[in-house]
């Protein structure tokens, strides 16, 4: 449970610049008996909630696992909050004090009205920001939707026009999603008859249940069948099991390969990209497009191209090969959105965080998930993408 851990010391980190911030900058909110009371339970909630959320996760007990990473989360987004609101007003009143002492010196008391609009901004910043957390853990709750979303080609072959592709991303059964919840999802997703079923990595981060995750997305039963690749989490669960899992399904796992498949006797091909595992350097990069080329080399001449590839960065590196369609996944569109975009989009745009994109003829879409690594969605529901191919 090395992702509780992480959580926790950023919880630390957050309540104690929060303390400091108090005692600092802002002196007479710690005076109140209120603040100080809130201030010594805050860490024993919190304590409790990374207990329950570590006993659940050892027990299977997915009720008490989303309870503790509800509560825990709620916590920390309070902390963000009022960490801001903190900062901010304590400037302020910092500022104020300075700009009166200068402007009012004989004054030992200045403007009452604007202190109490600060001791009411304050107050209200927390109560938001705790309203935010509860919506969006609520948020990370709901059912995946199976948004329909039609993709337009010039010069695409008269057979592939309709061709349904159903895409499942970051799925993550563990402690927020289990195996009881994507069985509904599929059941929902085989109403739409999906002519193609792709799986972009990040099945599953429940070994021991990982073959019986495999065994329900057989079920589907796709006409041109349904193909997997590999996400970091694979990686991080074990890939050699994971492979024989996969050996021993109907399901193909392409790892820097690819194959020809046929609709109404028109080829089309579809290739898996590996995963570097992390992509910040250079050469995680230089792995990244290497995994591209590989996989496409053996792509025929003219024909339409679709590549599965967990990082939607591989968008940069098929777009010079003419590749028609990449399909990915993984950031989970950072869980906030606003209008089908990550909020994070305008601060990382080379990130290609959530939904459709365009370069050089290559559309890629990005999708939000069907699960999450953290209990929080706002603005951004996971989904399982139906994707129908049409012709301009």
């Amino acid at each position: 449970m090395g992702f509780v851990f992480t959580v926790a010391l950023f919880f630390l980190v957050l309540y104690g610049l929060v303390l400091a911030l108090l005692y600092g900058l802002n002196r007479r909110w710690w005076r109140l008996a209120w603040v100080r009371r809130a201030a010594t339970w805050t860490p024993v909630v919190a304590l409790a909630s990374g207990l329950c959320w570590r006993l659940g996760a050892d027990q299977e007990w997915n009720w008490l696992v989303f309870a503790g990473a509800g509560f825990l989360s709620v916590l920390l987004l309070c902390m963000v909050g009022l960490l801001a609101a903190l900062l901010v007003t304590g400037l302020v009143h910092s500022l104020e004090k300075l700009h009166d002492a200068w402007r009012y010196p004989r004054s030992p008391v200045s403007l009452p009205e604007r202190r109490r609009f600060l001791r009411l901004s304050l107050a209200a910043l927390p109560a938001l920001t705790t309203a935010t957390a509860a919506k969006g853990i609520l948020s990370s709750a709901t059912p995946a939707r199976i948004p329909e979303i039609p993709l337009y080609f010039p010069g695409l072959p008269p057979a592939l026009q309709g061709l349904k592709i159903l895409q499942f991303s970051d799925i993550h059964i563990g402690p927020y999603i289990h195996l009881g919840h994507l069985e509904e999802l599929l059941t929902r997703a085989a109403a739409h008859q999906p002519d193609l079923v792709l799986v972009t990595g990040d099945l599953c981060d429940d070994v021991p249940v990982y073959r019986d995750t495999i065994r329900l997305i057989e079920g589907l039963h796709p006409p041109l069948g349904t193909f997997a690749s590999l996400g970091n989490h694979e990686y991080f669960r074990g890939l050699k099991q994971i492979k024989q899992h996969f050996a021993r399904s109907t399901i193909p796992l392409l790892v820097d390969e690819g194959l020809i498949l046929q609709k109404d006797g028109t080829p089309f091909f579809l290739g898996g990209i590996d995963d570097p595992r992390t992509l910040r350097s250079p050469d995680s990069y230089s792995v990244l497009q290497g995994s591209v080329e590989r996989t496409l080399q053996d792509a025929p001449a003219g024909v339409f191209r679709i590549l599965m590839s967990h990082r939607a960065q591989a968008l940069d590196f098929a777009a010079p090969l003419g590749v028609e369609l990449v399909l990915a996944g993984h950031t989970h569109g950072f869980q906030m959105g606003y209008q089908g975009r990550s909020l994070f989009e305008s601060w990382m745009p080379e990130r290609y965080a959530w939904g459709l994109y365009r370069k050089e003829g290559t559309q890629l879409y990005t999708s939000a998930g069907v699960g999450h690594w953290f209990p929080f969605r706002l603005g951004c529901p996971p989904e399982a993408p139906l994707f129908t191919l049409q012709q301009t």
